[in-house]
């Protein structure tokens, strides 16, 4: 029996399978759940994604990528939603490098407007931004995150939330107040 489709994606693109990033995503889809969107979760700490080769090969007619790994049901489940949720620590001032696996493994589907590849099916997905990091202060990378939104924004993405969960290194994300209802408010927001 073929399951309905999954209107919204989370992607944890943190080493850590049970980690703060992952509990952020998981409570901004438990957000969009009780709005009665079904919703599909992967973690990258689950997963076999190997790096981009620039091969090209799929910008080809078919548009497959050459890589074996576990990224085709990742693309497929993205395609079929209505709404991604990426989470991704921050590492050094940026993104983790499983997060920029997961971006550029995006290629086969998403280019700019301006681009031969440009796809209009796929453009206008709605993308919320979830950002995790130790440094107490969330200001502190904020030119890295608004980067980071201005990149998907051009990839065609319609960014609607792009929040940082800042502090972990000093205490979970869940034992931080108010922050649950926060992130399931901005799930709730994807219904809509």
């Amino acid at each position: 029996m073929r399951q309905p489709p999954v209107n919204v994606v989370g992607f944890s693109a943190s080493p850590r399978a049970k980690g703060s990033t992952a509990w952020v995503v998981e409570t901004i889809l438990e957000g969009a759940r009780d709005q009665g969107m079904p919703a599909r979760y992967w973690s990258a700490a689950d997963l076999d994604l190997q790096p981009c080769r620039a091969c090209f090969a799929c910008r080809t007619k078919d548009r497959r990528c050459v890589i074996q790994d576990d990224m085709a049901p990742v693309h497929a489940s993205i395609l079929e939603a209505q709404a991604l949720v990426l989470g991704a620590p921050i590492f050094m001032g940026q993104m983790s490098a499983q997060a920029k696996i997961f971006l550029d493994r995006l290629h086969p589907f998403f280019a700019p407007r301006f681009s031969p590849t440009f796809q209009e099916e796929h453009a206008g997905k709605a993308l919320v931004l979830a950002f995790v990091q130790g440094n107490p202060d969330p200001g502190l990378f904020q030119t890295y995150v608004d980067y980071t939104r201005h990149l998907f924004m051009t990839l065609e993405f319609d960014v609607r939330e792009c929040v940082v969960v800042a502090g972990t290194r000093s205490g979970e994300a869940p034992d931080q107040a108010d922050l649950r209802a926060r992130l399931k408010g901005i799930g709730a927001s994807l219904a809509t």
